[in-house]
């Protein structure tokens, strides 16, 4: 396995981890991190400031004096939020002014920052760093909610199935010296709604930055579907001729008519974009018993892996450009425009894919943590953002980051974000903003059609609370087939 990339650990021992080479002073604290991420670093009479990734500045360009720019424009941390607002990539800031010390992590979290809550202060993307350092066990009543979800999806809120470890959420920064995490708030005044030509207009040149500054740096690879996702990233991306390469994973399930197959390979055949499809690989049990070491058996998705690994086996040397931001919020793919009253614990949980009480308790204090906060940006967005990408896609991250592969999104701007939740749900659920993004930067991709849905998924998109059954309808129906998995495999482990 390669070495991990975009991995670090902070603590005031010196303690020493195989895959973390390079260790730096951060006042009184320690930070180890990998020999493949860089790291900016800046300092003056009462300041610190690390920023371990890439960043760049969207209005600028700015990227290689991010760390002095801090420290000569922000004078305490509250400046310091203001200012990463500007930027977009993929990145962990840390900060101290004279005695207090900060964390705060790109806009969706990407690299993971879990720290513990007691005992010795230490902060890591990888949780599995402090289980081992300090012997922590799982919590029951944590852990019955880890049990209650397929192992690929996300636990609820902040928690882990470890009472002493918490996962930092976007939106939040974690105050070292007080052990707590604090949610800042993105929009104190009621939103006003922007037009998907206003959004976009202000948008697109931020995206072509972030796109730049990925191009100059790496080879880049774009995994194409027959969605509406990738085909925006494909078009900030295609300029750059045979400098991308497209490419589609043809998984098991998938058969030679599959849309995801057939729509990818007309869309590069008519634009002559370089395009290949590749097969799953097998994962070893080598890599496994690795991952297993480094990650902890039995917490980690191995189809996850499995895809990973796929993709690292062909494109390892390069970065993989992505597009999730733009369906969780772009096109509010998770809750559509389903009216705010219905945002409720029970529903969030049916979005979780949990089946605990406990999940519905998680989430009942992460809307009260918001609504307490003065928070005005919509609480399904604010879902979108915290949970599903914060969460979900982290832990997906962090399989990739632990085999060494730079998996990257050029929406990951919180000036990019938080200008999108400004439009109506009912416009971004018809993914316009893509359609228009789509239309300015490459047209001629719009030539080649999308998936075309069946009639029960358009039946369940008509309007929200059609939408919202049908969720229903799907939690209960996995859950049934959740329980009847479980019962089948205690039944036989007694066999």
């Amino acid at each position: 396995m390669d070495s991990c990339v975009f991995s670090y650990y902070i603590c005031e021992s010196n303690i020493e981890i195989e895959e973390l080479k390079c260790a730096h002073k951060f006042g009184k604290y320690s930070v180890q991190v990998d020999a493949r991420t860089p790291l900016l670093y800046a300092h003056n009479d009462n300041s610190e400031c690390i920023i371990f990734g890439y960043a760049v500045n969207v209005f600028t360009s700015e990227c290689d004096s991010l760390a002095e720019n801090i420290l000569s424009c922000c004078s305490d941390f509250s400046e310091v939020i203001e200012f990463e607002k500007s930027l977009g990539g993929k990145y962990v800031i840390l900060y101290r002014h004279e005695t207090q010390y900060y964390v705060l992590g790109d806009a969706t979290c990407s690299i993971p920052v879990f720290y513990n809550i007691n005992g010795e202060f230490a902060c890591t993307s990888n949780q599995h760093y402090l289980v081992e350092q300090y012997n922590y066990l799982p919590d029951r009543e944590f852990q019955s909610i880890r049990e209650a979800s397929d192992i690929s999806q996300a636990m609820p809120f902040d928690i882990t199935q470890y009472r002493e470890i918490k996962q930092l959420l976007p939106n939040h920064y974690l105050s070292i010296n007080e052990r707590r995490a604090v949610r800042f708030v993105n929009s104190d005044q009621k939103q006003t709604f922007l037009s998907v030509e206003e959004a976009t207009e202000l948008t697109l040149p931020m995206i072509e930055t972030i796109c730049g500054f990925y191009k100059r740096r790496f080879e880049i690879h774009c995994p194409i579907t027959s969605g509406r996702d990738s085909r925006v990233v494909l078009a900030f991306l295609a300029d750059c001729g045979d400098e991308v390469h497209c490419y589609t994973i043809k998984h098991t399930e998938h058969h030679e008519d599959t849309q995801d197959i057939v729509i990818p390979r007309l869309l590069c055949a008519k634009n002559n974009i370089p395009y290949e499809q590749i097969q799953d690989v097998t994962v070893s049990k080598n890599l496994k018993e690795e991952m297993d070491q480094l990650l902890g058996a039995n917490s980690y998705s191995l189809r996850t892996l499995c895809i990973a690994q796929t993709i690292h086996e062909h494109y390892g040397s390069g970065a993989i450009i992505t597009g999730d931001i733009i369906g969780q919020v772009g096109k509010c793919s998770l809750h559509r425009d389903i009216p705010l009253c219905f945002a409720t614990p029970n529903y969030f949980r049916c979005k979780l894919h949990n089946y605990s009480d406990g999940a519905k308790k998680q989430l009942g204090l992460w809307i009260k943590e918001i609504n307490n906060s003065g928070e005005h940006v919509n609480i399904f967005d604010l879902f979108s953002i915290e949970n599903r990408l914060g969460r979900w896609a982290a832990q997906e991250n962090l399989i990739y980051n632990s085999i060494g592969q730079k998996y990257l999104n050029v929406f990951n701007s919180r000036s990019i974000i938080y200008l999108w939740t400004a439009v109506n749900r009912k416009d971004r659920k018809k993914s316009k903003i893509h359609i228009i993004l789509i239309k300015k930067i490459n047209p001629k991709l719009l030539d080649t059609p999308f998936e075309h849905e069946s009639i029960i998924t358009r039946i369940s998109k008509l309007n929200g609370m059609i939408y919202l059954l049908s969720s229903y309808v799907k939690y209960l129906r996995d859950q049934m087939k959740f329980k009847k998995e479980k019962a089948y495999e205690k039944d036989d482990s007694y066999s």
